[in-house]
């Protein structure tokens, strides 16, 4: 049982990177560059807010050394590595589109939007009465 469920996550990243991949400007045609490129923004940074949120968490408010952190429980080390690994596959795609300097300012945007909505959230989930009261 172990054994498949530590197969199934090298699986779901890889499935995701190909999507990030295709989304982000090697197909789908359809969709302009720029859309392509802020969703592909939008999906780092949801990545990367996770990660340093248990990153956080667990003392290690560095990414890359939340990366290398010894494996716990809380799964930030995994959480960090996903993270970076979304981010340099974006980075690799939407350079070749974009540049350098454009993807890097949608990443920044995609995190503060993303920033700002999660903090949104966590203010009105604190300001919920409890439930069954």
């Amino acid at each position: 049982m172990r054994r498949t469920v530590g197969m199934r996550l090298p699986g779901l990243i890889a499935c995701f990177a190909l999507m990030l991949v295709v989304l982000a400007g090697c197909g789908g045609s359809h969709v302009p560059d720029d859309e392509q490129a802020d969703f592909g923004a939008s999906v780092v940074a949801r990545y990367v807010i996770v990660a340093q949120q248990k990153c956080n968490t667990a003392g290690v408010p560095d990414l890359y050394e939340c990366a290398e952190a010894p494996s716990s429980k809380t799964g930030e080390r995994m959480a960090a590595r996903v993270a970076l690994d979304v981010y340099r596959i974006f980075q690799r795609s939407c350079y070749e589109t974009a540049g350098a300097e454009k993807c890097e300012a949608m990443v920044g945007a995609a995190y503060l939007k993303a920033s700002a909505q999660e903090t949104h959230r966590s203010e009105a989930n604190a300001k919920k009465p409890p439930e069954g009261g």
